[in-house]
């Protein structure tokens, strides 16, 4: 795991080259190296970062062909690349290192863009093909590894793992985009190809990018998540499948020359792939985790269970809230642009933790978004009721009686699930769900002092649908919350801590058929996570695999009423977000004193407007 940057331009800037490159040391701190070389009218620079994960003493980085002028830097694992490398042998292509990198520089001279579909892993990476003089810049499947980039004035590009590496370059703009802006306090997220600068986009999941002599292509996608369901037989067959693709995609990521871990929360997800890695160790696995001391947001009991039961060294650590809040600004510089979802702070402490021990570590990123896992798709099902309301019933609840109820400290309480189910509601699917997963609603973000015209376009978010609605859904999470926030959040909190983490649930063999069965496996009667379930049910505690889904939090609602309310009543003072006339200041304080009042819940877009202002005071001066 690694951080690239590199630019192709008329004129070249190896100092600003360097400080883009030394921006992301931390996502490789055991080497660090560069590439120039001139090709026609383009001076082309990579720089590289290294977290050594395999073949150590051979993968510096960037590397080049046996030409060396064919050039890759990349960010990643490749799991079958001893695979791809067999087939490469056996059309004579040399090998001179163990390592995925030159499989992957050597798939790329061998098919160019056509090769990257052949790649199985996470992965984000920028190939210089010599002879074309042409840039590919790729990015996984899931998205797990990020990549930016943007043109420059010459007709040149800049790329990057990181935005603030991207920054240090003088070409890069530095204009706060307000579309993406208005999109940030909707989903707590820029969704790409935008970010939140704008002229920089991000490259999508599943989709490369060539730039050809000046000339920049649209995206090219070479993988899309299945759109029909396929029919698997049996309820024993479908369960029999996952579970030896769960096995395979485990052992596949195993691979590593260095110390290795699973992340370990208790939760089914977590718990699943520890199981399944304790299989395949030839010493006892090492799980981490963090315990907290307030009870709505502590499972560690859960995580100390299920390490007990499969017999790993498991390692806790207990986080105080004043712990929480001391790590807070060290969590919010990990964000590289700027991204509201809370759970970065425990995500950047439970791999503090693990990076202490460990190089790589496996998580259970993606079950939810692959299995059916979130509690919204209940409420998909109660809406099939609630259209049959009458308006002037609909009106009275969210008008009268919602605004009337108590609010709680409890996260996702009741009254907040009702309030968001009802003020919410629409009867198109798809659209609905954006919204009930998002912060602050549509009709709400022009009182923010965002223009209508720059609301965020929810149908640019919208999969095709198929008739299994509940798939949609499934597809639609898998496509905007996992990559955009998710996996943004761990990639960001392990990466601060040197940390590769690794998610087998998205494995492609194990992600494109869990994608590909139908609701029916996945959500079935009330329970959740179907076919998941049943595929470890006997190997893990029934009382870890049929309790209540918790989420990784922090108890914001708290913190925006003490902890944060005078570091919120400076920002509401004086800030870049103001200066900048990106938001309506006087609408912010209103929300902070409704929310010191307790008349309405106002932490999430209190939450965000910390994030957006401590990103801009960071990253832009």
């Amino acid at each position: 795991m690694c951080g690239i940057t590199g630019y192709i331009v008329r004129r070249p800037n190896p100092e600003a080259l360097r400080r883009m490159t030394s921006r992301i040391a931390h996502r490789g701190p055991d080497g660090e190296g560069f590439h120039h070389q001139v090709s026609g009218d383009w001076h082309i620079g990579f720089g590289h970062r290294r977290l050594a994960i395999i073949d150590i003493a051979g993968g510096a980085q960037p590397e080049t062909d046996a030409s060396g002028r064919n050039v890759i830097t990349y960010n990643g694992e490749v799991y079958n690349f001893r695979r791809l490398r067999a087939v490469l042998e056996r059309k004579s292509v040399p090998f001179h290192t163990q390592c995925d990198t030159e499989v992957v520089l050597q798939q790329m001279v061998d098919q160019g863009q056509e090769g990257v579909a052949a790649l199985d892993g996470m992965f984000a990476f920028a190939y210089w093909d010599d002879r074309h003089r042409s840039l590919l810049l790729a990015r996984d499947r899931a998205g797990i590894k990020p990549l930016y980039y943007a043109s420059t004035p010459d007709g040149g590009i800049i790329f990057a793992s990181e935005l603030t590496a991207l920054l240090e370059h003088p070409d890069c703009p530095r204009t706060v985009d307000r579309e993406s802006v208005a999109w940030f306090f909707f989903s707590d997220y820029v969704p790409p190809p935008r970010s939140i600068l704008k002229g920089v986009r991000k490259l999508e999941p599943g989709c490369s990018i060539q730039w050809d002599n000046g000339r920049l292509s649209e995206p090219r996608r070479y993988w899309s998540p299945p759109v029909t369901s396929t029919s698997v037989g049996d309820d024993e067959s479908a369960i029999i499948s996952i579970r030896d693709l769960l096995e395979e995609a485990v052992r596949d990521q195993m691979v590593a020359d260095v110390p290795l871990g699973v992340f370990l929360s208790g939760g089914l997800d977590s718990s699943t792939i520890a199981l399944f890695a304790s299989r395949h160790t030839s010493t006892p696995l090492r799980t981490f985790s963090i315990g907290f001391d307030n009870p709505d947001f502590d499972e560690s009991q859960y995580a100390r269970q299920v390490a007990e039961h499969i017999g790993s060294v498991h390692i806790e650590e207990r986080i105080k809230e004043a712990d929480l809040l001391d790590w807070l600004p060290h969590a919010l510089a990990a964000i590289d642009e700027p991204m509201a979802d809370p759970s970065i702070v425990p995500t950047y402490l439970v791999s503090r933790v693990a990076a202490k021990h460990v190089k790589v570590c496996l998580g259970g990123d993606g079950g939810d978004e692959l299995f059916g896992g979130y509690p919204t798709l209940k409420a998909h099902r109660l809406a099939k009721l609630y259209e049959r309301v009458p308006n002037a019933l609909q009106r009275f609840v969210q008008h009268r009686l919602l605004p009337s109820l108590p609010n709680s400290d409890r996260r996702h309480n009741f009254v907040w699930k009702l309030e968001r189910f009802a003020s919410r509601f629409e009867n198109d699917a798809q659209r609905r769900h954006l919204r009930w997963m998002g912060n602050v609603d549509l009709p709400q973000l022009p009182e923010l002092g965002i223009e209508p015209a720059l609301q965020p376009r929810l149908e640019e978010l919208l999969v095709r649908p198929s008739d299994d609605l509940l798939n949609d859904i499934i597809r639609l999470d898998f496509t905007t919350y996992l990559p955009h926030s998710v996996l943004t959040k761990v990639d960001r909190a392990s990466m601060a801590q040197a940390l590769e983490a690794r998610p087998p649930f998205l494995h492609t063999r194990l992600m494109d058929a869990a994608l590909a069965l139908p609701s029916c496996m996945k959500y079935r009667g009330k329970t959740g996570k179907w076919v998941l379930k049943a595929a470890v049910r006997g190997e893990l505690p029934n009382e870890i695999i049929d309790r209540p889904k918790r989420g990784f939090g922090i108890p914001l609602q708290g913190w925006m009423r003490g902890a944060l309310a005078q570091r919120l009543q400076d920002i509401l003072s004086r800030s870049p977000v103001w200066e900048h006339e990106l938001l309506s200041q006087r609408r912010f304080r209103e929300y902070f004193d409704e929310h010191q009042a307790r008349r309405r819940d106002r932490a999430k877009p209190l939450w965000s407007l910390l994030v957006l202002d401590d990103w801009m005071r960071r990253s832009l001066g």
